[in-house]
């Protein structure tokens, strides 16, 4: 079974403009029964459902797709790490509708301040939630600092913290892989390649993330409905068998599938 561990869907919202031209527009739908055509049309079993940045802290349309079909779905909610409730609205999300992780978003400026709130990460902890961290290099110290004090949480960088393909992996995104409740997603190249699919300025980060990481702490995600526009989905998902012939079929299997199936379904 195929795992899509980095998915979004949403509701029309208008309030929001299209971000630009490389992303989806809040301004139409991006329904569940879209992203189910695409797992079923490339052999996808589940998804994880990561909480879009158009409805806020309303985490309902997730919530209620992953509660409706619990062994297909599983859903990452959001709440602002800047209120002092930011914890109690995390339990209600994880114990009341279901959500088995959070996102935190310090790449997006409003929320920058994201690992300030020790409250909420140690109601992390006690829930055992997944955190994921929608990160740039400059916030790679302070999830190294949140890693050591919760050895306990596990985190998850998404798209490798948008790393710069021109100058190869940082040393601080490497570093991570010293603490063992860190795994990193190689997903997002188009967020951060300077070249067209297949991103063949990636394969160097990718080559030395892997070294550090193993494919252990490797989880695939497509970025859907994203990718769609630079990629498409297809070849997102067979990106890591064309790309990356070295990887073993016992290699692919990890990142692919059961990564994201311990930590999500287990």
């Amino acid at each position: 079974m195929i795992v899509d561990a980095h998915v979004h869907i949403w509701k029309q919202d208008l309030r929001f403009p299209n971000p630009a031209a490389t992303f989806m527009s809040p301004t139409s739908d991006i329904p569940l029964h879209l992203l189910r055509h695409y797992m079923d049309e490339h052999g996808v079993g589940r998804a994880v459902l990561v909480q879009p940045m158009y409805p806020g802290e309303d985490n309902s349309l997730i919530a209620d797709a992953a509660r409706a079909e619990p062994d297909r779905y599983a859903a990452v909610c959001v709440v602002d790490p800047r209120l002092p409730e930011a914890p109690d609205r995390l339990e209600f999300w994880v114990k009341e509708r279901g959500c088995r992780g959070l996102r935190l978003r310090p790449a997006f400026a409003p929320e920058a301040d994201a690992f300030e709130n020790d409250r909420l990460w140690e109601r992390c902890r006690k829930l055992g939630v997944v955190v994921s961290v929608l990160a740039r290099p400059e916030h790679l110290a302070a999830i190294a600092r949140r890693a050591a004090r919760f050895g306990d949480v596990t985190l998850i960088v998404d798209h490798l913290a948008h790393p710069d393909p021109v100058a190869g992996p940082s040393a601080a995104l490497l570093a991570l892989a010293n603490h063992p409740n860190v795994l990193v997603k190689p997903t997002g190249f188009h967020n951060f390649s300077k070249k067209p699919y297949p991103h063949e300025d990636c394969d160097a980060v990718f080559k030395a993330v892997l070294e550090r990481f193993g494919p252990q702490r490797m989880i695939w995600g497509s970025d859907f409905p994203h990718v769609l526009l630079k990629a498409g989905y297809g070849p997102a998902l067979h990106h890591f068998e064309r790309r990356y012939p070295y990887l073993s079929a016992a290699d692919r299997d990890l990142i692919l599938a059961k990564n994201a199936e311990r930590l999500y379904w287990a």
